[in-house]
This record gives C-alpha cells, sequence and structure tokens, in this order.
C-alpha cells in the first residue's frame, strides 16, 4: 500500500511540473521601430519605440513590451520630462517617467515595460512638480 500511494504521489507530482512546464513553441515578435519626435518651448526629444510580443503557437499573447529610447534636450533654463502614459477607456491610468532634464543638456530617454494603450509626451515640469504644458501625443503604436 505505501509502494502504490509513493508511486502514485511521485506520478502526480510530475504532472504537475510538466503540466507548468513554460512551453518551448513561444515566438518573440518586435515590430519595426517607430521614429518619435516632439518639441515643446526650449525642449526636444526624439527616438524610436517598438513593441515586443510573445505569444504560444496557438496564438495567445503571453507577454507584451513597450520599449521607448532616444533623446531629450533642452536649451533653456527650464525642466522637461518624457512620460510615457496609459489610458484606458480614454482617462489617464499610469504615468511613467522615461527622462527629465532641468537646464541646458541631453539625457537619454528609456522607457521598457507592460503598456495598455500607451502615448508619449513631453511635459513642462513646474518648480513643485507636475506638468504645466504638454506637447503630444506621439505615436508609438504603427497604425
Amino acid at each position: 500500500m505505501r509502494t502504490r500511494t509513493t508511486a502514485l504521489a511521485a506520478a502526480a507530482l510530475t504532472a504537475t511540473a510538466v503540466g507548468l512546464a513554460p512551453s518551448a513553441a513561444a515566438d518573440t515578435v518586435t515590430t519595426t521601430p517607430l521614429p518619435w519626435s516632439l518639441n515643446l518651448q526650449t525642449a526636444s526629444g526624439s527616438g524610436v519605440s517598438h513593441w515586443t510580443t510573445v505569444t504560444r503557437e496557438d496564438g495567445y499573447t503571453l507577454s507584451q513590451t513597450l520599449t521607448v529610447g532616444g533623446t531629450l534636450s533642452n536649451t533653456g533654463s527650464g525642466c522637461y520630462s518624457a512620460v510615457v502614459t496609459e489610458a484606458v477607456f480614454g482617462f489617464p491610468s499610469a504615468m511613467h517617467d522615461a527622462g527629465r532634464i532641468c537646464g541646458p543638456g541631453t539625457v537619454p530617454v528609456h522607457y521598457e515595460g507592460p503598456a495598455i494603450n500607451a502615448y508619449l509626451y513631453l511635459c513642462a515640469v513646474a518648480p513643485g512638480g507636475g506638468c504645466t504644458r504638454m506637447a503630444g501625443p506621439a505615436s508609438v503604436y504603427r497604425h
């Protein structure tokens, strides 16, 4: 009896492990980079964005990742931020700072992560925080 219980437990554990193992037949597709550019007052930004989608062979999407890269430059004394904004039903639901500059110079713009209905904006940042003016959105989707 004890041998049969041990064998059944081992078989159940093996079946569970096989069922939870990731499928080796996943496909990863990266879209063609989409150029973006934004200008606001003394700031300008430009770069590319692309989506990486991992799907199973049956077409089920396992994950989607948005990558935005580029540079943000400023010739004045103000502060500016490149912001990736997600929207749900047309309303902003999350904002991700992708690069910030105060004063003259150039900084990298980078965001990588999941994003649903994402748009890229250039924001003039108030001294206490928050946007006083925005330019955009720049498209991060290829239609």
